[in-house]
């Protein structure tokens, strides 16, 4: 389970990289998923090297984590399920000239 938590985290960090360089996603949500990308390992090394203090670092890290976590969450069921009509992309694929 502790593995689990700390290649999560490692997966947020090119994942928040490429939503920042991203047009299609806004940048907050980028930098939000980079900093969940050192929240989690950080919290993960916490409970190996010193376990008491787990739940403290994890309680401190809670906040970025929800946050980042929840509003790409949010902004991809609202915003990121627009899809365009066959009607929008066969008007846009006729207007284009070959050539």
């Amino acid at each position: 389970m502790v593995l689990n938590g700390f290649l999560f985290g490692l997966w947020l960090l090119p994942f928040g990289v490429l939503v920042y360089r991203s047009h299609f996603i806004p940048r907050i949500f980028g930098i939000l998923l980079i900093i969940n990308g050192f929240a989690y390992p950080a919290s993960t090394l916490v409970s190996l090297i010193k376990p008491p203090f787990a739940n403290v670092i994890s309680l401190a890290l809670l906040p970025p984590i929800f946050v980042g976590e929840l509003s790409i969450l949010v902004w991809l069921l609202v915003k990121g399920a627009r899809v365009e009509s066959l009607d929008t992309i066969g008007a846009t694929a006729s207007s284009i000239s070959p050539g």
